[in-house]
């Protein structure tokens, strides 16, 4: 399997079809990571949600 990096504003423009109050991912200094253990869920679930 492929491994990616986001970019800043990559994880910007996923965060935004979320609520403010509960990001996807959350930036940490130069790294990113999960909001929650659920991410995958949710990101799947807003995916279907907008018709991907």
């Amino acid at each position: 399997m492929e491994k990616y990096t986001l970019t800043l504003e990559e994880i910007e423009i996923v965060n935004s079809v979320f609520p403010d109050d509960r990001p996807l991912f959350i930036v940490d200094g130069h790294e990113f990571k999960a909001a929650s253990s659920d991410w995958k869920e949710r990101l799947k679930a807003k995916a279907i949600e907008l018709g991907y």
